[in-house]
């Protein structure tokens, strides 16, 4: 073993400047930060030529766009190699909380801005700060063009790692060189000091190590100081070479050294974080699913004229991705810069809804909507003038255009009004002119007496279009295959029964087999105690129980022969809550919507599920993948679902293989304890409180999430595997829903209902994103294998068959060229093996 002080020990040291560009300030200030940190290390490099300054994050570049001359220097100490561009990413996202395709997004949108403003892409992966790493991320790192990952966070005292040179290897099976810094800055004036710590921190085995040194933080970079500091250290005989050099130097250095394989996730490391800040969290989700959902429309309607709006689009996923930095997503900026973040998705959400409308428009005007290929006489007729004002009359019915995003076929409730209708008949009809179960609901407006108000559940084709009819005619009546109390709710496939104090559900019964799968109240809202910081450093579970949600008031909100709903209104403390069930008649899902008035400071409110299984095993969704992660209580990272699955016990003993999978559309923390889900809702904490800080007792502060918030989620039992109930397509239908456009009647050469892609001997594959290319008028076909076994089948896009095959959560894109041509590709849509 090398001595820690020997010269035969080389120290590679790296200039760096970690910069938050939001965090206990703005982003005018972030910006202000990076533009004078650039040129405090462009003036460090002039003076040290054999000094190499990295940096990641391609959106603080773009910033640079406004600052010409300084940009330029940049490029030019990267193309004389001592600027070196790391991570490749738009920011340093949270990697547990953003969705798959928005790290791919990151990919590739930040590769790009690289390669435009500096002539190169980034070829080591670089998130020092970000707060853990799923067991996903290996392929994701390596399909963004990246070769190695350096990361600070989990630190020696949350992770045991092999060493801190390894190869990583994720669930898809992708192995990447990767290494642990001990930290990402050093001492503004003696650097020293944490090159010392840094000793201890090299594999014994390694004669090369690495240290960033530098100002982080809040930029600042290498300073003079520090850089006579290290001059005098390399001459000193008691220290190791000491060499500046670049990360890519470094990781050549060591490119033949021995590093272990390790096989799991890189957690945990500020567990609060994955539930502080309800709006960030559902704005982000919310995002995430409009772009993906306006994307596919807008390809769906190119062959209709529509022109695909990549400006648009592509603005909107600059702001989305942004707003993944670390500190933003995660939760512990300021709240001023948590407000500006908030008006910032919304303008993703408004782009994406525009394009959405824009483009199912388009297909509108091209299909023929008249009824019987007959004309009408007018397409809308005043008739006369009433009480609520105009009657109207849409003489051949109101023609219904709804579509499917996914590469499934789809069976999903849809809700919607019409306008000016005035009369009590309403018959549905699909393409057939078969009548369709529709049930009447309370319009949205107190004064909509002429605008009725219905849901009906529709069968749509994969990412295609199918057209209903509105009709002014009398509707047949439905048998009913509901039944609801306040007591009890009831369809063909489940018995809910209902707890009188907390409104809970004291029984879930499985009606085909007998099996009550609770074994305490389901659905209960939990207070615990939560005295941690924002972050929740310290905190590994939120367990601590001071109280339950209850004094419930529970009544039928709706029984008809498409759903019933029960609503629960209760409260706790200063705090109260409207949570409705609903069952549908022909759907094995139970429905939820929760209305929530949060209002009690240092504590959190849980969603709490316990099912009566044994043999658990708990998976949770992670970025294009999910994992699997001890029953242990402990808090976790989740997107939009997380299972258990094990088996439960009939009142005979006798045991039945049986899963409890709990969806939800903007909440991503959660954990499992044996059988028992619970979906954290809401933490109070101080805003931007990090210890050891204290808190005055004589200072007023501002706390997290506190007022209301909804949150929609999905209960969906099952028999046999979550692969088998296909838990994570019903998990996208809940964030991406089918989109409607009421349309006139008129002529058209597009048939009433309409299928462009679809997939076959496929089951567990996804279709994730379907975009035009950056370059080109090809198509991006993004797949991904979700249910972890090898995949074989067919893509048939517009008539063409593509075969492709998949290895377990694998995601695969492919390039259709114009000409039919297929390339599969990195997330920089270029080729890949």
């Amino acid at each position: 073993m090398t001595s820690t002080r020997s010269k035969d020990l080389t120290f590679h040291l790296i200039g760096h400047a970690h910069i938050d560009p939001v965090w206990l300030w703005d982003w005018r200030e972030g910006h202000e930060t990076v533009k004078a940190t650039f040129r405090s290390a462009l003036d460090r490099l002039q003076e040290n030529p054999d000094m190499v300054f990295v940096h990641s994050s391609a959106a603080q570049y773009a910033w640079m766009e406004q600052h010409p001359a300084l940009l330029a220097e940049v490029r030019a100490a990267v193309e004389r190699g001592q600027w070196e561009p790391v991570g490749g990413w738009w920011v340093e996202p949270d990697v547990n909380l953003a969705h798959g395709e928005a790290l791919a997004r990151q990919a590739l949108l930040g590769q790009r801005t690289f390669r435009r403003l500096l002539g190169r892409t980034a070829r080591v992966g670089f998130l020092p700060d970000s707060f853990g790493h799923p067991g996903t991320l290996p392929q994701l790192l390596e399909q963004s063009g990246l070769e190695a990952f350096v990361f600070m966070r989990p630190g020696a005292g949350e992770i045991e790692l092999p060493s801190n040179l390894f190869q990583w290897e994720g669930v898809d099976g992708t192995r990447l060189r990767s290494v642990r810094v001990e930290c990402y800055n050093s001492s503004p004036t003696q650097v020293h000091t944490s090159l010392e710590r840094n000793l201890a921190w090299r594999p014994d085995a390694l004669t090369h190590w690495l240290g960033l040194f530098g100002v982080g933080n809040h930029g600042g970079g290498p300073t003079r100081r520090a850089m006579a500091d290290l001059r005098a250290l390399q001459q000193h005989p008691d220290w190791p070479t000491l060499q500046l050099d670049s990360l890519s130097g470094f990781l050549e250095a060591v490119r033949d050294a021995p590093a272990p394989v390790y096989a799991g996730e890189l957690q945990h490391h500020a567990r609060g974080c994955y539930a502080a800040v309800s709006s960030i969290k559902r704005l982000n989700r919310h995002g995430e699913h409009a772009l993906m959902r306006a994307e596919k429309l807008a390809i769906m309607a190119a062959d209709a004229g529509f022109p695909y709006p990549h400006a648009q689009l592509t603005h909107a996923w600059e702001v989305l991705l942004f707003n993944q930095f670390h500190d933003i997503l995660a939760g512990s900026s300021i709240e001023s810069a948590v407000r500006e973040a908030e008006q910032q998705l919304n303008e993703v959400l408004s782009i994406a809804g525009r394009v959405s409308f824009a483009a199912v428009q388009a297909v509108a005007d091209r299909v023929e909507t008249r009824r019987d290929g007959q004309d009408a006489t007018e397409v809308i007729r005043s008739l006369s003038w009433g009480p609520d004002g105009w009657v109207s009359d849409y003489g051949d019915g109101v023609p219904l255009l709804v579509f499917n995003p996914s590469g499934d076929a789809r069976d999903e409730a849809v809700e919607l009004e019409l306008n000016d209708w005035h009369t009590s008949n309403l018959r549905l009809t699909d393409e057939a002119g078969q009548t369709v179960p529709h049930q009447r609901l309370q319009p949205e407006s107190v004064n909509g007496n002429g605008r009725p108000r219905f849901v009906f559940r529709a069968q749509l084709p994969p990412f295609g279009y199918r057209m209903y009819r509105v009709l002014d005619e009398p509707s047949p009546e439905a048998e009913p295959a509901l039944s609801a109390t306040p007591e009890r709710l009831e369809n063909p496939h489940w018995t809910l029964l209902f707890e009188p104090d907390t409104g809970g559900l004291r029984g879930l019964i499985d009606r085909s087999r007998g099996l009550d799968l609770l074994i305490g109240t389901g659905a209960q809202l939990q207070v615990v105690r939560d005295d941690s910081d924002t972050w929740g450093h310290g905190a590994r579970a939120f367990r601590q129980l001071v109280g339950v949600f209850g004094d419930a008031r529970l009544e039928v909100v709706e029984c008809g022969p498409v759903r019933a709903t029960v609503r629960a209104t209760t409260r706790y403390g200063r705090s109260t809550a409207a949570q409705t069930f609903t069952l549908y008649a022909d759907s094995p899902e139970i429905h939820g919507q929760l209305t929530l008035d949060w209002q009690e400071p240092h504590h959190a409110v849980q969603l709490v599920f316990p099912a009566a299984l044994s043999d658990v095993v708990a998976t949770y969704e992670a970025p294009y993948g999910s994992v699997t992660r001890p029953a242990d209580g402990e808090e976790e990272p989740v997107q939009s679902w997380l299972d258990v699955s094990g088996v439960a016990r009939d009142r005979r003993g006798v045991a039945h293989p049986a899963g409890l999978a709990l969806l939800n559309d903007s909440k991503s923390s959660a954990s499992v304890l044996g059988g028992e889900l619970r979906l954290t809702l809401a933490r109070s904490p101080v805003y931007g409180h990090h210890d050891p800080a204290t808190l005055d007792p004589a200072r007023t502060y501002r706390y997290l999430d506190l007022g209301r918030q909804h949150t929609r989620w999905m209960l969906v039992p099952h028999q046999g595997s979550w692969q088998a109930a296909r838990i994570p397509a019903l998990a996208e239908q809940l964030n991406q829903p089918a989109v409607f456009t009421r349309e006139y009647v008129h002529p058209g050469s597009w048939p009433a209902t309409r299928s462009t892609l679809h997939l076959e001997g496929l089951p567990t594959v996804a279709v994730s994103a379907v975009k035009r290319a950056e370059e080109g008028d090809g198509l991006i076909v993004r797949l991904h294998e979700w249910g972890g076994q090898p995949a074989q089948g067919t893509v048939h896009l517009s008539g063409q068959a593509i075969p492709v095959s998949l290895r377990p959560q694998q995601v695969l894109t492919l390039h259709v060229g114009t000409g039919g041509q297929v390339q599969q590709t990195n997330f920089l849509e270029e080729p890949h093996d």
